[in-house]
């Protein structure tokens, strides 16, 4: 009889590739105890001071989306959308980067940390792939992919990539076990995709290891040596289709420098967190999480700086939240925008008091997911598009791909969101696009603008 594990496996691998998955993971797995952690840290762009400061209000020329190809036989791929109002390609795809297989499941990627190369995890392959940016950030050029890194970590499912402290780091949502837990964090090789060590403990843990059981997003507030990482749940349940109760409760609150996890907080059974945004501002210690499990929002905080963390609700259904998939701060540190997947909505929260948000506008879009906010805190863009299984999973209503797109939304000097379209339809229509053998419905999820606009340390 199969495991859950190898079950869900099967569907998002294929049969042939899952053998080969799970024998490259689970025979490298004894190689942990003799890695040793990398000595080379390339310097950032800018110091973590000019980090906390949006560096002016330049328009941003391309927002480059990852997007998956709803498709057998066409490669999942990277879109770039022209984003500057005054170009003639604005609101267009102006080209599409393939991947060089089919079944990755482009998910959350990132930038090397010199923002030279885009670093694009399969989250269902675990391959890595770099592409090296070029000219004026239309082109891109594949210059690796490293399909080793489940093999040689232990970890499978890489949730992303981010730049900290010049590392570039991937959370691992899950293990090469039989309950595809623990989750972990890795360190890659940002030219070549390559697993270089462990960030934190590896996937075979000391009986007293108090973390983390759990992976999804990790941020960080350098100046106080703290980060926060998250949960979702065990790819192993989680994977195959909609299934609240397959989210966990934890969140873990870790000791930056010493790679260690030094609290655990319970915001929940199956509150399933996901997103981690700090308030980054000089001496704050504060950071949002959203649950979509519990439709709720919690702040955590580190008011009396003694190093652990407090978290209280300030956020619920009451407040119009339904499942809320994703969540940033706007660099003034004003407003909380949240995605409610499954309300249909986008909202704008007044943080004023973080510890009491209060709604300022509400926005509809379907299916809301993803979100990424110009750097003037102008121009709001919201993707609709979340996870293949879930998208698709028919035990909760019709596909949720039949509107795919990219809304785009105008920020008022005073708050409030003015769609860029006065019919309220998407900005870029995802609904018929080219891809490399068909033309059809795609899903568009995370964004990221082009190179000429900086990401503040750990921004991802």
């Amino acid at each position: 009889m199969r495991t859950r594990t190898t079950i869900w496996l099967t569907a998002l691998l294929g049969a042939a590739a899952l053998a080969a998955a799970l024998a490259v993971a689970l025979v490298a797995r004894p190689a942990e105890a003799g890695r040793t952690k990398p000595s080379r840290i390339e310097p950032t762009r800018f110091s973590q001071d000019e980090g906390n400061r949006p560096r002016g209000k330049r328009q941003e020329r391309f927002l480059y989306v990852a997007t998956i190809a709803q498709s057998a036989t066409d490669p999942d791929f990277v879109a770039v959308i022209g984003a500057d109002p005054r170009r003639s390609d604005f609101g267009k795809i102006v080209n599409r980067v393939d991947m060089p297989n089919v079944g990755d499941e482009l998910h959350h990627f990132g930038y090397s940390p010199d923002q030279r190369r885009l670093l694009v995890p399969g989250l269902f392959s675990n391959r890595i792939h770099v592409f090296k940016i070029k000219g004026n950030g239309k082109r891109m050029a594949l210059k690796a992919v490293d399909d080793q890194l489940a093999a040689e970590s232990g970890y499978i499912v890489p949730h992303g990539t981010m730049t900290m402290e010049g590392r570039s780091l991937v959370p691992m949502i899950g293990a090469a076990t039989d309950s595809t837990l623990p989750g972990g964090v890795v360190e890659i090789d940002d030219r070549t995709g390559a697993f270089e060590g462990y960030f934190g403990p590896g996937p075979v843990r000391d009986s007293g290891d108090l973390g983390p059981k759990y992976m999804y997003d990790f941020a960080a507030v350098h100046e106080a040596n703290r980060a926060i990482s998250t949960t979702f749940g065990p790819p192993g349940l989680c994977g195959g289709g909609i299934d609240p109760t397959c989210l966990g409760d934890e969140v873990a609150v870790w000791d930056f420098r010493g790679e260690r996890v030094i609290q655990t907080a319970d915001l929940g059974t199956n509150s399933g967190a996901l997103e981690v945004r700090f308030i980054r501002e000089h001496g704050v210690r504060r950071a949002f999480i959203n649950t979509p499990g519990t439709h709720a929002v919690w702040l955590a905080d580190d008011d009396d700086r003694d190093g652990v963390f407090e978290f209280q609700q300030v956020l619920g259904p009451e407040d119009g939240l339904t499942i809320p998939v994703d969540m940033l701060l706007s660099y003034d540190h004003k407003y909380l925008y949240l995605t409610n997947w499954f309300g249909n909505t986008v909202q704008q929260f007044d943080i004023t008091d973080p510890f009491n948000p209060v709604l300022k506008a509400t926005a509809s879009v379907p299916h809301p997911n993803m979100l990424r906010l110009s750097r003037d805190n102008r121009r709001l863009y919201v993707s609709n598009a979340n996870l293949t299984p879930w998208d698709n999973d028919p035990a909760f209503g019709p596909p949720r791909n039949n509107e795919y797109g990219i809304w785009l939304f105008d920020v008022g000097t005073s708050g409030g969101l003015t769609s860029f379209d006065r019919d309220g339809r998407a900005w870029v229509s995802f609904t018929n696009v080219k891809k490399k053998t068909t033309t059809g419905p795609a899903g568009p999820h995370m964004m990221l603008f082009d190179p000429s606009i900086p990401l503040l340390p750990g921004e991802h």
